[in-house]
Parts: C-alpha cells; structure tokens; sequence
C-alpha cells in the first residue's frame, strides 16, 4: 500500500524528525537579511532541486490516502480530548498517521486481529487516519491515548464494519466486553491476553466512520493494578469529542476522491524528495494546515511556536517544511526547532550555505535518527534529518535549493 501511494505521488521515502520541545519566539521582530547564494556551488548530491506540481489525485488509492490526511485537520488534537495527554506517542505507536490498508502497521500495533480478518470484516473501508498522544513522557509511566478514524463507504458499510471488526479483533485473543452506558452500541472490550489486563479498546460507528479507541495503560501493565473504569472512561473521551469534528469533515463521496487536489498552495511540491529505498521512511508524503501540522508536532510549545510563527501549512515528504507569515516566522522556526542543548549538540552546517544549521542528537533514546539540518528562504522553513552528516547536509543544500527554485 504505502509503495503504492508514494509511486502515484512520485514521492520518495521520508525522514522523521524528532518532536523536540520548541519554545516560542517572537516573529514580530526583523528577520535577518537572507545571504546571496550561489546554487551552483551547494553541494545538493544527486537530490533533485526543482519543485514538483501537483494536480488531481488521478488514481483512487491516491485518492484515499489524501482523504484521510485531510482528516487530520479537522480531528481534534489528544490533548483537546484529554489534558492529560501532552507527550508525543512512543515513535513506533506514532509514525504512521494516514493509511489506506487494514494491515498498515497503525492497525497492526493495536489489535490482535491479523491483517486479512480485519480486511474481512471491513467492506467499503477507504481509508484512516490515527491521532494519538501519551500521558507522560517516561513510558512506564504513561499511558498512549489512541483515535483511529476509518473512513468508509456510507454509513451502513460503517455500522456494519464496526461491529464485525471488534468482533474479529474481541476473538482474536482473550478479552472482556465492556460496556459504554453513554454509547451502547459501542463494541468495546478489555485485552486479557496478559495477567495485567492494562488495555481497552471500542469500535463505534457515526456517520461514514468507525472511531476505534485504544488505550493502553503502561503503569498498570507495571504494577498489575487493572482499572477497566479508567481505561474506560479515558475511551469515552474520544467518543465525546470526535463525532461533532466529524460532523463538520467535508468527505469525498468514493467516486470523486480522484478530483482531490494532491497538494495545497503548492506547500507539497516544494519538499524534498529523496532516495525511495530511505530506511527512515516514517509515512505517506502529505500537506497539512495548522491544526493538521498539530498532529505531526503536538505539544504547547509547539503550537504557541506555530501560533507566533504564523505557520498554515505543514508539509511532509523527504523532510518538513513550514509556511510561516513571513520571513521573520520562518527564521523564529528554525531558531527554536534547531536550537542546542545537552542532548543536541551543534554540527557542521553544509558548505556555503551560510542560513543552515545543524545538530546531532546524542540522547539516550535507541534508534534515533542523530542528525537535523535547517533553512530559511522567505516565509518558508526547511527541516530534514538523515543517519550521516554528509547526507543531511547535502538534503538541506537541496533543500533550499528548491526553495529559491520554486520561486522562479
């Protein structure tokens, strides 16, 4: 599915860049005068430097994949359902946010149903879209707090899916039915495949969508202390807010979803592309609004940065790029997303490219992608990280590059 929709897009596999805290500056005050640079002289690698136009979806798995990013602008964020959920989801609960198959690794992490029964017990699925959070940033501490919207045909493939998708995931593994009084036709159920029984999970139906609320519950699993109530409760929270955001999604009846617009303003087209076999590939390329970039970049201090910034479009592809108000909202991303401090320790900048910035993350979390590059150019802001100095230094070169391209 996902080399699928990244070929319909010509889009090559992307980085993922850490959700480090990001404190906001003041935008309001003069960016600095932005170098005269030699493109000639970058050092771009075999990147490719001119941006990309977009038009129509064309083909309906593109279709469906746009569809359910475009969700992510209208749910609501973790934390606007549940204050507790400030922290960013574990990296291997949160990397996947859009998807168009049953089998994508979002389901796969939070059911026990395998691929194919899941895809059984869904006819006229089209597409999802996950938004999740933890309660704490120690994992055995927290707890994650997951939404999955399932985007379908019609409202009945949805009633009908959801009912037989809990069932196939409820007999997948030993589980308790619960009971939600407040949505009674909610099928929800407490995993027991362990002896801490510390995760809930509820498929209910409104509208053309299936909700299906996962919470897991890391400290109960620690201390075997199990409180099905909580987890209950903490479920009904996405329940309550998520149908009236629904309400208000504009979605796509199936047979127009290949006359979406891929991309919007143009923000799309002026990410970098990289090399399709990258490793860090972390989702499917796509183009958000504030809100939307939220999801992406959760935390207050990221939305108070985006907020000064004036930022309205959040891209993703071979790294990030941010829409700021203007040039001085560009320069007040880059100061804060590529800011220093123990755990990121400054690295060298690409030759003659005088407004990048590097860093290298020497933290203790395993597996982490170590080196960040940024750039401005006008009221844009690049971000793009990659597992060697070189590389990241050559992505950011082409990077910028296709900024001051895209301008021609």
């Amino acid at each position: 599915m996902r080399k699928s929709v990244r070929a319909a897009m010509s889009a090559a596999a992307a980085v993922v860049a850490l959700m480090t805290a990001a404190c906001g500056s003041d935008p309001e005050s003069a960016a600095p005068a932005e170098p005269v640079i030699d493109l000639a002289k970058l050092d771009t690698g075999n990147l490719t430097t001119q941006p990309k136009p977009y038009d129509k979806a064309g083909n309906k798995d593109l279709g469906r994949a746009v569809q359910a990013e475009r969700l992510a602008n209208y749910l609501p964020l973790p934390a606007e359902m549940n204050p507790a959920v400030t922290k960013p989801a574990a990296a291997v609960n949160g990397a996947i946010r859009p998807f168009i198959d049953l089998g994508s690794g979002a389901m796969r992490v939070r059911t026990n149903a395998k691929p194919d029964a899941l895809r059984a017990a869904a006819p006229g699925f089209l597409s999802g879209y996950v938004t999740t959070g933890n309660s704490d940033d120690l994992p055995g501490l927290a707890y994650e707090f997951a939404n999955t919207v399932l985007i379908f045909t019609d409202e009945a493939a949805a009633s009908a899916a959801a009912q037989a998708l809990g069932q196939a995931d409820f007999d997948a593994a030993p589980s308790e039915r619960l009971h939600l009084d407040k949505y009674p036709s909610a099928f929800a159920y407490l995993d027991k495949s362990y002896d801490f029984n510390a995760g809930v999970r509820s498929w209910y139906a409104t509208g053309r969508f299936v909700i299906f609320g996962y919470v897991w519950d890391d400290l109960m699993a620690e201390t075997k202390a199990s409180d099905p109530a909580a987890l209950l409760a903490r479920v009904q929270l996405g329940l309550d807010a998520i149908p009236p955001a629904l309400a208000k999604f504009p979605a796509v009846a199936p047979d127009q979803l290949t006359e979406q617009p891929v991309d919007l303003d143009g923000v799309l087209g002026r990410t970098l592309r990289t090399v399709a076999d990258d490793q860090s590939e972390r989702g499917i390329p796509g183009v958000y609004d504030r809100h939307g970039g939220l999801q992406l970049f959760p935390g207050d201090d990221n939305a108070a940065l985006f907020e000064k910034a004036g930022v309205d479009r959040v891209a993703f592809n071979g790294g990030y790029v941010f829409r700021a108000r203007d040039a001085a909202g560009a320069t007040a991303i880059v100061t804060e997303r590529g800011r220093t401090s123990r755990t990121f320790q400054p690295a060298d900048s690409p030759a003659n490219l005088p407004n990048a910035q590097c860093r290298k993350y020497t933290g203790p979390e395993p597996l982490s992608v170590p080196y960040y590059c940024y750039v401005t150019h006008g009221r844009f802001a690049g971000e793009v990280a990659a597992s060697q100095l070189l590389d990241a230094q050559q992505r950011i070169s082409a990077q910028y590059a296709l900024f001051v391209n895209a301008d021609k």
